[in-house]
């Protein structure tokens, strides 16, 4: 007769499984940031992988060869690069049944739209969002430090910006689960 304990804690297990692909390491850390604050007890397990730059298709491609079985794969790309590279890569995504979220121009017009509320960014160059990003808030030796994203990015002030930023919301919205 076999004896169980009664108040050993249940594994927890996921109902979904998630791979959020960032372009690149930016996108890697506020990703991570992101699952820290909405993924937990949302019943989505969210893998974040670093697609380490290159051209969008071998982005695309290399979240395809990732180990794992997933219920949904995503690719999160900066659409700053040429008209016809990008749209290799939408059709690429969805031969591969890879869904793609695009950064316009790219993150860091995003992580500015998020701390200036009401600016508009899509008129600005990829190279200007980035070096005024990294020159006002986060420079180029502390964007892998995690903890750095929450000096900037509090729950509170996602959650006040998720209904002024389109993209910060798709990404809240996969890691909830809906």
């Amino acid at each position: 007769m076999s004896r169980t304990n009664p108040y050993k804690k249940k594994r927890r297990s996921a109902s979904r499984t998630l791979l959020m692909y960032g372009e690149g390491l930016g996108e890697e850390m506020f990703l991570k940031h992101l699952r820290g604050l909405y993924s937990r007890d949302s019943g989505v397990a969210v893998t974040i992988r670093n697609g380490k730059g290159g051209t969008a298709t071998n982005i695309i491609t290399n979240a395809v060869n990732e180990p794992g079985a997933f219920d949904r794969k995503i690719v999160i790309l900066d659409n700053d690069k040429g008209e016809q590279e990008m749209n290799q890569a939408r059709t690429e995504a969805k031969q591969q049944g890879i869904e793609l979220l695009e950064n316009s121009p790219c993150l860091e017009a995003i992580l500015l739209a998020i701390l200036r509320p009401g600016q508009s960014f899509s008129g600005k160059t990829s190279a200007w969002c980035k070096s005024e990003f990294e020159s006002n808030y986060l420079n180029k030796k502390k964007r892998t430090e995690l903890g750095e994203y929450d000096k900037f990015f509090p729950k509170a002030t996602l959650d006040t910006q998720r209904a002024n930023v389109p993209e910060l919301n798709s990404l809240i919205s996969l890691m909830q689960g809906s």
